[in-house]
């Protein structure tokens, strides 16, 4: 429980300070010791953005990492951060931004339960990496993969994956 609200704080934490760094200043955020709640952020970019800035970028690595596991204390520190991105984004794209589906997204039920399972996905792949256990980070970028393409199927059939961004490599080939 404890770990959810981290992530759900640091999530409307850099939500709230990116609102807050756009030069754009409302009311609500110039009243001091005004409380906010998730309902009053929203990201400053699409969730889309989000996703190819945010989670993207850390995902493949944590795929990867199930062909070359991490062998050095920086690789294994790398896979820490990667799961902390994975899973804080999970939370981030619960917010919705200024993408023209953002809004009906965060709205769905299902959106919120793959959002989550992104989420908790990172977390196994953090506490996988943390224990330095291969397999067991293995079977997080499984559960991720089937998160991410879930998802995908659901919401964006069209969104070129795998392979096709930056790393050209993957999957492996024989």
């Amino acid at each position: 429980m404890e770990r959810h609200f981290g992530i759900w704080l640091a999530a409307t934490a850099l939500g709230v300070g990116a609102s807050a760094c756009s030069g754009e200043r409302t009311s609500e955020a110039a009243a001091i010791g005004e409380s906010r709640t998730l309902a009053d952020v929203a990201l400053p970019v699409s969730i889309n953005e989000t996703m190819v800035a945010l989670v993207t970028y850390a995902s493949e690595p944590l795929w990867l990492d199930a062909y070359e596991p991490p062998e050095t204390e920086a690789e294994w520190r790398n896979a820490e951060y990667y799961a902390y991105q994975v899973a804080v984004g999970g939370k981030l794209i619960q917010i919705a931004g200024d993408g023209p589906h953002d809004a009906a997204w965060v709205a769905e039920s299902d959106w919120i339960a793959m959002a989550d399972e992104m989420s908790a996905a990172g977390m196994d792949a953090l506490d996988a990496a943390k224990a330095r256990d291969v397999a067991a980070l293995g079977r997080a970028g499984d559960r991720l993969v089937a998160a991410c393409e879930a998802c995908h199927i659901e919401y964006k059939p069209d969104l070129p994956s795998m392979g096709i961004y930056k790393s050209p490599d993957y999957p492996p080939r024989n």
